[in-house]
């Protein structure tokens, strides 16, 4: 639902259209720090996957390591 907001710029009180409370600006710096944790968790997940791949390159067989009888 659209309103309006009362913000402070140089001094000056202004009237804003707001939604749920947000102007343009503030929903914009959301967006904007949103992006990047989203940027920062795709880098994680880019290591994290690289580093997976790498240990699946290891001919490492778990179950007979894991139940070898001699």
């Amino acid at each position: 639902m659209i309103t309006t907001k009362t913000v402070l710029i140089n001094n000056t009180e202004y009237e804003l259209s707001a939604v749920n409370n947000l102007t343009r600006v503030e929903i914009n710096n959301r967006l904007h720090y949103l992006g990047d944790q989203i940027l920062k968790l795709r880098m994680q997940q880019d290591e994290l996957i690289k580093m997976r791949d790498e240990l699946d390159t290891q001919p490492i067989d778990l179950f007979h390591a894991m139940f070898e009888t001699t």
